[in-house]
């Protein structure tokens, strides 16, 4: 009985083995310059080779897309994108089929994903068996947007990407019926292609395929006269021998007719246009073709397209395998960035890099023929894969660390991963949250992929792998198993949990060392050895093989543990005492947290040591390291009233840019130098953001404490950013924060900014940005409830004795800038805020809201304008953005309730792209106005107050930093004697400046 069970079993399972379809095209086109439009018939047979019963067959008409209606142009509304949704007649995308006749009976086209019209489907007038074959008749027309994406015209310049009614696949799953999206590309079934090419005799063509007969223009456009062209005509004997007499002769005067012919492929593009220059080369057997613009002498021609299109050609034959068609043909095309097809790519650059990266898809799309839309990790992630593997073996920068092109995009993803950003790399396109996160997790979270798999197996093994997969799925169609299958039986590795954490989950990796112990024995012929056992934790889910070394100071021993158990013991021997273990040294395992990665051994035993880096800092950069924290000092120096001279340093820290940032400042008050109650030294500060400890996604915390300069306290704060979109939409944050500030040296204190006494403050806040059409749109609120105390003094009863009271203090304010052709923008911010004690008086003047800028405590961290008489005070009129922003009034103009408006306009006048210091000059007129519950003035009410002027911003970048410098002249204030420098008896009409740095709102 189990035998013939087994039998019957073997007989199912070998019942529906790999096929495919085939499709046969014959299609005739017309090209109507003026109209843009290109007309024609196709004959198709199609040949169905799958067990199934066909009872339809569907048609992409892929530039339909192009066009409002189209499920693409409902993606880029969704994004804010306005490209075909606004094209009128005659500048959007059509495709459109007529007269269709299938199996000899006339079809009715139904469109099952309308309005959207991508797909036209129609039945068949009877079942299609399986190893039967129909033929379909149709005449169509189609016509390339002016927008360009993947396709396009522009004058007399086409771009015919997707043009002819092209057959939907139908594979293991049925038909793969998908209308055209924003992201994702193409799938389709392989067949040859007879393509006759009806167009006005100037044109220059570049194509899928091989002229049989006809003149593509590449004579009269030959830049290199001395080189025989190699069209390869006989390159398909059976069909070149098949051509009728006259197959190429023109249909009228002043055009020309071409005959294409392309084999085992399944999709035919072509670009032309009248001024495209030709220059020809070959690989092996295949031939090359480039054609380029005018004006690409330098960057295409004398010889550097084709070149680059040969080096491709080789590094993809070496890689995966000898390339099955005859030519390559590389296009410049009216749009910028590249897309691939069989036997062709349309580029928008002939740079190295972009070459092979479309001509990788010639081999990782054409000839292992993924859905694209459905698994692009096969396509996109793969090809982007073998481009880096290019650059990293041939690049001249190879070596460079600073052009670690496996690092830049390893920590891109990493920082994405572990804030909830990414999503898995396997889902089908337009699945993904937005574009932007498809184009990563598609592009650059699938190269990650290849390259953690080249990790696990070894480079030599993943040669092997690429030359199995291709040599078995050549010209089929290939899927996550089909790769799967092969990497694990060259590699004979289970590598089941490595795609599935990869490619259908996103997995937190994370390793630390544990116990370490040490033995010292003998080794061979009388030496002395050492042993060591180390510990091995795997903290997180993610389960890949990381290398551990032990290293002495005279030798190191390396091993590497598969990381499947939690905890895992590895055994060393160095010929040293050694003194450090570390897990993953080349960073290769996608750890999150590197720090407890390594172990020293000193005078008590093994501990725990956090990897770092010391160097000085370079302020307007801030290092960051992968492995190991980056640790910088800069002395400091300022000067205020009170203390004098204030000298010291700081020295911060971080990790990745983004954790454990850490930041402790200390100075000398050298005017208190010789006092013995130390207070000459006091003055210090101190703050972690982002410890790993407490990690969530898009979690920011931030602890701080500070005795400095007269002011004393500590805060704790966190604000969590939104899960949004990347690219459009509101970006928003919330968050809460307690925070305690009290004086405690009237001397450093401005007593027109500060009341002698302390704050406990707890505030809500949120904000958010958003760029909506031209406008970008921010918005921040804050709600906070906060208690007040002041020393009065010794009472009768008490030595010491305190008023308190308790406050409530809002504040909201807008921004929305935009600009007004390339040199000029506007912007407009309102601002609001009320401040109101529960005690029946105002609160403490530190949390008043100023009309001229920022209060108090935003200004606290700034040394140069937070102490009385600091160098920003005074005569040099530093304005800190913030409160009514009405810049000319004097800084310590204070109201408990204010709502201002501020506007500007501004012209570029000056641009240098390229310089680093006044990069940019900018003319400003300003104005501002505000409304307050009163403040003092000799010229009449205080409640309304003004100012209006012109000004100067010059933009630079320093290192990583690019900022604003900015000069501004307040000619007219309202209330004159409370304006910078004011006294009752001035005017209204005076000169008057501040400088600033930043935008003022």
């Amino acid at each position: 009985m189990l035998v013939p069970l087994l039998v019957l079993l073997q007989t199912v399972a070998g019942a529906t083995p790999y096929w495919q379809q085939r499709i046969s095209y014959d299609i005739t086109a017309t090209l109507d310059e003026p109209a843009g439009m290109l007309r024609g018939t196709q004959r198709i047979v199609y040949q169905n080779h799958s067990p199934d019963s066909l009872s339809s067959i569907s048609f992409h008409l892929y530039l339909n897309a192009f066009r409002r209606g189209s499920r693409w142009s409902d993606a880029d509304s969704a994004e804010h994108r306005r490209r075909f949704n606004d094209l009128k007649d005659p500048d959007f995308g059509l495709n459109g089929v007529r007269d269709v006749r299938i199996m000899g009976v006339p079809a009715i086209p139904v469109y099952p994903f309308a309005p959207d019209s991508t797909v036209v489907r129609f039945a068949l007038p009877r079942l299609l068996a399986p190893g039967d074959s129909l033929v379909a008749e149709l005449g169509w027309y189609a016509r390339p947007s002016t927008t360009p994406r993947r396709q396009g015209r522009r004058g007399r310049a086409f771009d015919f990407a997707q043009w002819y009614p092209r057959v939907v696949a139908y594979d293991k799953h049925g038909w793969e019926e998908h209308p055209l999206y924003p992201a994702g590309e193409f799938y389709g079934d392989f067949g040859d292609f007879t393509v006759a090419l009806d167009v006005p005799e100037d044109q220059v063509i570049g194509s899928t395929g091989v002229p049989l007969c006809g003149d593509p223009g590449w004579e009269r456009a030959n830049r290199t006269p001395g080189r025989a062209i190699e069209y390869r005509r006989d390159f398909y004997p059976a069909a070149l021998a098949a051509l009728p007499a006259g197959a190429c002769a023109p249909k009228a005067a002043g055009r020309k007719t071409i005959v294409w012919r392309a084999e085992d492929v399944h999709h035919f593009a072509m670009s032309m246009r009248p001024d495209y220059r030709y220059e020809g080369g070959h690989s092996g057997d295949v031939s090359v073709h480039a054609l380029y613009q005018p004006g690409d002498e330098t960057t295409w021609g004398g010889g550097v397209a084709v070149k680059r299109t040969e080096t491709m050609l080789q590094w993809l034959d070496g890689l995966f395998g000898r390339y099955p068609w005859p030519q390559m043909t590389n296009v410049h095309r009216i749009e910028g960035g590249g897309t691939e097809f069989p036997m062709m790519m349309h580029n928008g650059s002939a740079s190295q890099e972009l070459i092979l990266h479309e001509g990788g898809h010639n081999y990782l799309m054409g000839i292992l023929a993924n859905n694209e839309w459905k698994e692009g990790f096969l396509d996109e992630g793969f090809t982007s894969f073998q481009t880096s593997w290019w650059v990293e073996t041939n690049s001249a920068h190879a070596a460079d660390p600073d052009s670690d092109r496996y690092g830049s995009i390893e920590r891109q993803i990493l920082l994405m991963d572990i804030d909830g950003w990414s999503e898995p790399t396997s889902y089908q396109s337009e699945r993904y949250r937005d574009f932007l996160t498809y184009n990563t997790m598609i592009y650059t979270r699938g190269e990650l992929f290849y390259h953690q798999l080249r990790e696990i197996v070894g480079p030599e093994t993943m040669r092997e792998i690429l030359r199995v997969y291709y040599a078995r799925w050549q010209l089929k169609h290939v899927d996550e198993e089909a790769f799967r299958q092969v990497a694990e039986e060259v590699s004979k590795r289970d590598l089941s949990t490595f795609f599935g954490q990869w490619l259908h989950g996103v997995t937190r990796y994370g390793w630390s060392v544990g116990r370490v112990q040490t033995i010292k024995e003998a080794g061979a012929a009388g030496s002395v050895q050492w042993r060591t056992r180390v510990e091995v934790r795997r903290d997180e889910p993610g389960v890949f093989p990381v290398e551990v070394v032990v290293r002495s100071k005279t030798d190191s021993s390396v091993r590497r543990i598969e990381g499947l158990a939690e905890r895992e013991w590895a055994e060393f021997v160095t010929v040293g005492r050694p003194r450090e273990v570390v897990i993953d040294p080349r960073a290769r395992g996608h750890d999150w947290n590197m720090l407890n990665n390594r172990k020293r051994r000193g005078w008590l035993g093994w501990a725990g040591s956090a990897p770092g880096s010391f160097s000085i800092d370079r302020v307007f950069s801030t290092r960051s390291y992968r492995d190991r924290a980056a640790r910088e000092f800069i002395p400091t120096l300022w000067y205020n009233d009170a203390g004098g001279v204030m000298l010291g340093g700081r020295i911060r820290s971080n990790y990745l840019g983004r954790f454990n940032q850490v930041s402790y400042q200390h100075s000398v008050a050298l005017r208190d130098c010789c006092d013995h109650n130390g207070r000459a030294a006091d003055n210090w500060s101190f703050s972690l953001r982002n410890p790993t400890l407490l990690h969530a996604p898009r979690l920011s915390t931030e602890l701080s404490a500070f005795h400095t300069e007269g002011r004393q306290g500590a805060a704790v704060g966190f604000e969590r950013q939104r899960l949004g979109h990347l690219g459009f939409g509101p970006t928003t944050s919330s968050g809460f924060s307690v925070r305690w500030m009290a004086t405690y040296d009237r001397r450093y204190l401005d007593p027109r900014l500060y009341d002698n006494a302390g704050t406990v403050e707890g505030v809500w806040s949120i904000r958010s940005a958003e760029r909506r059409g031209a406008w970008l749109v921010t918005g921040l609120g804050s709600a906070g409830l906060g208690l007040e105390y002041r020393n009065r003094g010794g009472g009768i009863d008490t030595d010491d004795r305190y008023d308190t009271q308790g406050y409530g203090r809002v504040f909201a304010e807008a921004t929305a800038r935009r600009g007004l052709g390339r040199r000029e923008s506007v912007g407009f911010r309102v601002f609001g805020g009320w401040l109101e004690g529960g005690g029946g008086t105002d609160p403490v003047r530190q949390r008043w809201f100023y009309l001229s800028g920022a209060d108090p405590y935003q200004q606290f961290a700034n040394p140069f304008v937070r102490s009385r008489d600091a160098i920003l005070t005074g005569d040099l009129h530093f304005q800190t953005p913030g409160g009514g922003d009405v810049r000319g009034l004097e800084r310590s103009v204070a109201v408990t309730r204010l709502v201002a408006a501020n506007g500007e306009w501004e012209h570029a006048f000056v641009r240098r792209p390229k310089a680093r210091l006044f990069r940019e000059a900018r003319l400003a007129a300003f104005g501002d106005v505000a409304v307050s519950n009163g403040f003092f003035s000799y010229n009449g009410g205080g409640r309304v107050a003004g100012d209006a002027g012109l000004g100067l911003r010059f933009t630079h970048t320093i290192g990583q930093t690019t900022f604003v410098t900015r000069f501004d002249v307040p000619f007219w204030v309202s209330h004159p004697d409370q304006a910078i420098g004011g006294a009752p008896s001035d005017g209204r009409m005076r000169f008057r400046w501040t400088i600033g740095v930043g935008p003022t709102f």
